[in-house]
């Protein structure tokens, strides 16, 4: 078999150790890097290459993005249901949908030559949706299979770290790489550039997935539930884990927040500060920031616990924004340096929050006595899912409400402060019911964790 080729030929399952961790984050960076350019760069492809609407790919994207939110479920259930085999639960799926994924990536970016017109946006609608229906299929195995791979807090806080890492590193892959290919000496997009730039990230995305399976093991073995229930039973037993809806909800006001300060922070420097000359800077310092969390994110969560680390980031981010909320006059260079600073908070609970996650699953087995890995990853990533498409709404809707003038060379004085303020005043209020949240729902506390992994460790196998 493929997978027999590919994996190490010793059958024995070292104790975790670093290279669990980079294999982890290798795997986000696979995921990462192709999404990322697939969400920032192929409506540019669709309406300046491919000769479709905006209009058109804007209805594209919305049922998509529906369709996602029941793929992962969907996914979720699957995984659950076909179980182990020899190589792992969850692993295997990385590699086996993972070049299916990339090439139909690449298709997403092709200029079929003498592709009717009447086609063009049907071949969107095909090559687009399987895009994400794959993802789906190598994301949610790949996002539940830290919960496996440790039972350890620290381990699975590094795991999550990790992540994290391989994320930002993707991010910021794409963000110096692709305008070099994409765009021409005269800065327009060519065809020519997108089929290049989709098949180096496929390649570096494959071998991505490939140190994935390679790097990582799983260790915590379940026994499988004969009389497992129904998804609509394990759905009505997470309306009781306080922990999964704590995270859950958590997650998408955190992102609603964050999403939709960033989908506005263009309109700051333009129409506010008047100095579009550092939009850049002030899109990147938060990634800064939050890189610069990493080192110590271990040593706080050691300190205090998971639970009380994401809440200490949500409260100082909240305070810090707050300040920036009611500084008179904020200046670009304020906005700027205030911005790395609230992000050293919201880096902290970045960082953090796929650990909360592993917990969660370990939580929902504590109390219904079935292990769900899946099915509660693929509802984690819908409420974060529903999140972006929120954001995505409440962006346009501020515009609007504020007198935005689409088209204009220059908006009113009024109009660039209410969208400074409209900005700042969602992130208060997004990480501040972030904080509460997490405080106050979300129930694995330090000293309660602990207790439910003791009480399961009883139950578990390690091989």
């Amino acid at each position: 078999m493929f997978l027999d080729l590919i994996s190490k030929k010793e059958d024995q399952v070292k104790e975790f150790n670093m290279g669990d961790k980079i294999g982890y984050a290798f795997g986000d960076f696979g995921c990462a890097i192709f999404f990322t350019f697939v969400s920032s760069y192929l409506m540019v492809f669709y309406t300046d290459v491919l000769g479709v609407s905006a209009a058109a790919v804007a209805i594209l994207f919305v049922i998509a993005r529906v369709w996602d939110a029941i793929a992962d479920v969907v996914m979720g259930v699957i995984v659950d249901k076909i179980g182990s085999t020899r190589h792992g639960k969850f692993r295997p799926y990385v590699v086996r949908f993972g070049l299916p994924l990339v090439i139909v990536g690449v298709l997403c970016f092709t200029l079929i030559p003498g592709l009717p017109e009447n086609m063009k946006l049907p071949y969107a609608y095909v090559t687009y949706i399987l895009f994400g229906m794959l993802y789906t299929a190598v994301n949610i195995p790949y996002g539940s299979l830290a919960s496996v791979m440790s039972n350890d807090p620290d381990e699975r806080t590094a795991l999550s770290t990790f992540r994290n890492m391989g994320s930002m590193a993707a991010n910021i892959f794409v963000m110096f790489f692709v305008p070099e290919v994409v765009f021409n000496a005269q800065g327009a997009v060519t065809a020519e550039g997108f089929i290049l730039c989709a098949i180096i990230l496929a390649i570096i995305s494959t071998v991505s997935f490939f140190l994935n399976f390679r790097l990582t093991r799983e260790r915590i073995v379940h026994k499988t539930n004969q009389n497992k229930k129904g998804l609509l039973s394990t759905l009505k037993m997470l309306l009781k884990n306080r922990a999964f809806i704590g995270v859950s909800v958590a997650s998408f006001t955190m992102m609603g927040a964050s999403l939709t300060i960033t989908s506005l922070n263009v309109y700051i420097f333009k129409d506010y500060f008047n100095n579009t000359a550092l939009t850049s800077l002030g899109g990147m310092v938060g990634m800064v920031a939050s890189f610069c969390v990493i080192p110590f994110a271990g040593t706080i969560v050691k300190k205090i616990g998971k639970k009380e680390a994401t809440v200490l980031g949500g409260a100082f981010a909240t305070i810090i924004y707050g300040i920036m909320l009611i500084i008179p006059n904020l200046t670009a260079i304020a906005y700027i340096v205030l911005s790395f600073i609230a992000g050293l908070g919201t880096g902290l609970i970045n960082t953090i929050i796929w650990a909360l996650v592993s917990d969660v699953i370990d939580y929902q087995e504590y109390i219904s006595g079935e292990r769900n890995e899946g099915t509660v990853y693929s509802l984690y990533s819908l409420a974060r899912k529903l999140a972006q498409a929120v954001s995505g709404g409440i962006g346009g809707v501020a515009l609007s409400i504020l007198g935005y003038k689409s088209g204009a060379a220059v908006q009113a004085a009024s109009v660039g402060l209410g969208i400074k303020n409209m900005a700042l005043g969602i992130a208060v209020f997004g990480y501040l019911l972030t904080t509460l949240i997490l405080l106050f729902v979300y129930n694995l506390s330090k000293k309660r964790l602990a207790e439910v992994n003791n009480e399961l460790a009883k139950k578990r196998v390690m091989v």
